[in-house]
């Protein structure tokens, strides 16, 4: 169940009307949105949508054209330094010393940031103790990207910020990866989160904005833009002779698909449950299709993501 964020917990982050231009190209255009603490926040787009460029301002490793910013309250443009020592970062393309081991690796972050997190207990976390002294260049892909995630909570932040977290990996590793965050976000930690994958998400996310072309298009929970913007749950039953009375018990949206087959539309799960049960006690066969965040980006946008992160 998506948390009422708004009414439980304070903003960590506030963006306005922030624009990032170079040159003739408008990077991010205008934008404005808030991430509350606890939550898992998603910016989700397509490559070039400006993702990156809007995480960087927020860890001050960019300054914006105009607009504002603040992270934990402090002012992106005046208060870098603070900023700083209280986020925890993972870029898209992270690496690190590919000849160190796993855990020397982290003890050097440790040692440059002056944590004094116990390292130990973050590598069992991350599940990274049986290769904690294996030599970081060996690794697969997905362990790599543990690491990354180490290192960045090594200094226990209070935003842990993850671009694009899963690309490029195995559909395992992407598995992986989501349990981890979701074991952080169940210990309260604010992660922000930039993605393509839409599946990513539904399944991580308690709210999103959705951006292209460097613009906003919208932002709100995970649940209100399927229930708005998607298609809706459906029953998909065999035309036999009472299947349409049976749905129209519980919806008056009812049409045909192109195999000849009753499609009923629903805006409450329980009533398509009730439909459904109905159709299987009189042994019509049905299946029920959910909408997700695909059928709400294609129907905002008309177009969508493809595995590479195009635009389609």
């Amino acid at each position: 169940m998506i948390r009422n964020l708004k009414n439980m917990k304070e903003k960590v982050i506030e963006v306005s009307q922030l624009t990032k231009r170079y040159g003739n190209i408008i990077a991010i255009d205008n934008i404005s949105f808030d991430v509350y603490q606890g939550e898992v926040f998603s910016l989700v787009g397509p490559n070039g949508a400006g993702k990156t460029t809007t995480v960087e301002i927020l860890e001050c490793l960019r300054k914006p054209t105009s607009g504002f910013a603040r992270v934990l309250g402090y002012d992106i443009l005046k208060d870098e330094n603070k900023i700083k020592k209280r986020i925890g970062i993972m870029p898209q393309n992270f690496n690190a010393f590919e000849r160190l081991t796993v855990k020397e690796n982290i003890e050097l972050i440790a040692k440059i940031s002056g944590s004094k997190t116990n390292i130990n207990e973050h590598l069992k976390l991350l599940g990274l103790w049986d290769v904690k002294d294996k030599k970081f260049g060996t690794l697969s892909g997905g362990m790599k990207r543990r690491v990354g995630i180490c290192m960045a909570l090594i200094t226990d932040p209070d935003i842990l910020f993850l671009d694009e977290p899963t690309t490029g990996l195995d559909p395992q590793a992407r598995k992986e990866v989501w349990t981890i965050i979701k074991n952080l976000r169940k210990s309260g930690k604010t992660i922000f989160l930039t993605t393509h994958y839409m599946d990513e998400v539904e399944i991580l996310c308690d709210r999103a904005s959705l951006i292209v072309q460097g613009k906003i298009i919208h932002t709100a929970s995970i649940n209100e833009l399927i229930l708005k913007y998607g298609s809706g749950i459906r029953i998909i039953a065999d035309n036999k002779p009472n299947s349409k009375e049976i749905l129209h018990e519980f919806t008056k949206n009812i049409s045909y698909d192109e195999d000849g087959n009753i499609v009923g539309k629903f805006s409450s799960l329980n009533d398509a449950n009730k439909a459904f049960t109905k159709l299987y006690e009189n042994g019509i066969r049905a299946h029920i299709i959910m909408s997700s965040m695909d059928d709400v980006f294609l129907n905002i946008t008309g177009k969508r993501i493809n595995e590479k992160g195009e635009l389609i």
